[in-house]
This record gives structure tokens, sequence and C-alpha cells, in this order.
């Protein structure tokens, strides 16, 4: 499964070398653009059908797509579950109802929260607080890839669970073994997986 994601991923052109500031405003050697995979459908459908298994699994109520890029994915695999979808907005709106929630989602239900990628995780806890918020339950996080720099830790912290499909360094892997990408920027990306804060200095 995971070769044919990480080509899947691949065929799509996710992947960045270069320099890059993250959303956090740390710098990286290397951007993973999940963002365009839609822009590939067979790509796009590869990577919901496995997330579809993994909703399935988890046997969850309502499917919820964090604003923006989750927005997307999380339509596609709940049309795929057959499941009922919220998406969750960063701030509350500014009229109406001032939620974070758009769509229908009672009290109590269990949700899983989608979205494209994950780094340190900080920025999925303001979503799953707007779900908590109107009385459901969010334990899970699902994303397509997990760049593993502590997302895990900060999201277990708090009682929820990330599931991944692929890790960041499993896609290098592949890439380096079909020789998709170049011995500097394989080892450049490595070094700074292994070792962000020299980046960061």
């Amino acid at each position: 499964m995971k070769d044919k994601l990480a080509k899947a991923l691949c065929d799509a052109n996710v992947m960045k070398f270069g320099l890059f500031s993250l959303a956090s405003g740390r710098k990286s050697p290397v951007y993973v653009d999940i963002r365009v995979l839609p822009s590939t459908p067979s790509s796009f459908e590869t990577a919901v059908d496995e997330l579809a298994k993994k909703v399935k699994e988890l046997k969850v109520d309502v499917v919820a797509g964090a604003e923006t890029a989750g927005i997307p994915i999380a339509a596609a695999i709940a049309i795929k579950a057959k499941l009922p979808m919220v998406y969750v907005r960063k701030i509350p709106k500014g009229y109406g109802t001032r939620s974070m929630i758009e769509g229908v989602l009672n009290k109590d239900q269990k949700v899983v929260l989608i979205d494209d990628m994950i780094t340190d995780g900080k920025s999925k806890m303001r979503f799953i607080e707007g779900i908590k918020h109107e009385g459901a339950v969010c334990e899970d996080v699902l994303v397509i890839l997990d760049r593993e720099q502590g997302g895990s830790e900060s999201l277990g912290e708090e009682g929820v669970t990330l599931h991944s499909l692929i890790t960041l360094k499993e896609l290098l892997e592949f890439m380096k073994d079909k020789q998709l990408v170049d011995d500097d920027n394989y080892n450049i990306t490595m070094n700074y997986l292994n070792n962000p804060e020299q980046w960061n200095k």
C-alpha cells in the first residue's frame, strides 16, 4: 500500500526541495504540497481510497475537514465511506452563528479530523477544540503524511491519536529507491529530519 501511495504522491509532484518557511515560521529544505493532490485525479483517488479504509476502521459518525487543505479530502472520503461531513474553520466566522463548524454536527457524535499532513500538531488542537465546543467527540486525527516532527506526541498529550498513511521519511526512501530524488537533496532532507534544530538556530 505505501509504495502505491508514495508513487501517487510523486506522480502529483507534491515534493519540493529548496529552502522554505513553514506555517510555523520554521525553516525547512523540503516542502510537501499535498494541496495539489486533487489536481491529479488518479493520485487523489489512491489516497482517498486508503483514507476511507482507515475511517471505516475507526467507526466514526462524522468526518471533519480542517480548513483549508482538509476540506476536499474530507469531502471525498465522506462520499467514499458514505458518512456525513462537516468542516472546521481556523477561527469562528464573524457573522451569523459565529460557529467554527460548517455543516450538521450533533452532541456526542464521534468525529475524525481530516487534514493533508501534520508537523508539530499544534494547529490540529485548535480544530479539535472547535469540534468539542459543539459537544462532539474527537479522539482521532487522520492525515495523508506525517512529517514526524512532534505531531503524534503533542496530540497524544491531549488524548488524541494520530493516524497517517505515510511518513516523510518513507516517502523519501521510496523516491531514493526509484531514483526520483538526487543524493544531495535526499541527504540534506534526511539530515534535517534527524536534526531540524540545525535549520532554525
